[in-house]
């Protein structure tokens, strides 16, 4: 399935985990999180944020795979959207990174994303390190299965320092004209074999696994007029020979549905309950809080709209990504909310 991209390219968001032998008791599991803004930039605050790295972020945390529990986190934050300022009153982005210290000993189970949720959600964290922990958090317990299966099988155990498994998803948006946009998302996971197995490169793919989804959104109502999706799976045995499988049928419904508000629910009801889906609705779950971020890039449309009509009023909250306690910088009562009336005006009139 290659995904018919067409348009300018405005955006990027790049979510990757590595996963890897930290010593006999021990993994390691780094997450990255990248927004590549490709075009215009963005009124934030009393400046200006231009094209370029928006997000930089990282979760390095150790794992016991025997009990799946998370031994520590660690974050970085090289890029954030807010740094520390007199129009911040001195906050920054990184400033609510400490809650995860909260779920520092709690087990990778199926409830995970729900104290996650709770720990970091909403107002209390920062919604991409958010949406990076739980792309690990849906992938660790994945990879624990298939290497607990594969490293029984061959009857080797794993060296210090090598790499068991990857997940990585990208996330492009198109501007295909002004009332659509084209966005496209890749997920693949890939489990390695041991390397005491391995005699060429080719030998180290044990196992992948892909989603690929399309979806062309409509600008100025954010529902999704079309979707389209597909899956695969490959060993090193089938690399040539192993075909996508058509998923449009399972999504279907979605097509007229809102991007915003809900989304992810309805995923859940529509794919959730079927294990074999696992990996589409990780996928189409990085739809939503990618456009969040593809939206900011759109703004020259809204340049021109204020030239053309005369128009003084600031660009909505929307259109730059930051909706009512969204995170812990955009709160409400937070320095950011009061700065709506002088940089945004905010949609739900709050």
């Amino acid at each position: 399935m290659q995904l018919p991209m067409q348009g300018h390219p405005v955006h990027t968001r790049s979510l990757t985990l590595s996963v890897s032998v930290l010593d006999d008791s021990r993994w390691r599991a780094r997450g990255d999180i990248i927004d590549l803004r490709k075009c215009s930039f963005v009124p934030m605050m009393s400046d200006l944020q231009p094209a370029g790295i928006v997000h930089q972020m990282t979760i390095d945390a150790v794992v016991d795979p025997r009990s799946r529990k998370l031994e520590s986190i660690e974050t970085a934050q090289p890029f954030v959207a807010i740094e520390a300022s007199r129009a911040s009153r001195g906050e920054c982005c990184r400033d609510p990174a400490w809650r995860l210290q909260e779920l520092v000993g709690e087990r990778l189970d199926a409830d995970f994303g729900g104290r996650l949720s709770e720990a970091f959600g909403g107002p209390r964290g920062c919604s991409h390190l958010l949406t990076l922990f739980r792309l690990m958090a849906t992938a660790l317990p994945k990879a624990l299965d298939l290497d607990g299966a594969l490293t029984a099988e061959l009857g080797v155990t794993r060296t210090e320092g090598e790499r068991v498994f990857r997940r990585a998803c990208f996330v492009d948006g198109c501007a295909i004209d002004d009332s659509s946009v084209g966005v496209g998302i890749q997920l693949a996971d890939f489990l390695d074999k041991p390397s005491a197995a391995v005699e060429n490169p080719l030998d180290r793919l044990a196992f992948q696994s892909e989603a690929r989804a399309y979806a062309e959104v409509d600008r100025q109502s954010l529902a999704l007029r079309g979707l389209r999706a597909a899956v695969r799976e490959r060993t090193g045995k089938t690399l040539a020979s192993a075909s996508w499988e058509d998923a449009d049928a399972d999504v279907r419904e979605l097509v007229g549905a809102p991007m915003m508000g809900g989304l992810a629910a309805r995923l859940f009801g529509l794919l959730g309950h079927v294990p074999e889906h696992r990996l589409l609705l990780d996928c189409l779950l990085q739809l939503a809080p990618g456009y969040i971020q593809i939206m900011a890039a759109l703004m020259e449309r809204w340049f021109t709209e204020r030239e053309a009509t005369e128009r003084s009023e600031p660009p909505s909250i929307a259109s730059v990504g930051g909706t009512p306690d969204s995170c812990y910088m955009w709160r409400r009562g937070g320095p950011m909310a009061s700065l709506r009336g002088v940089g945004f005006s905010d949609p739900d009139g709050d």
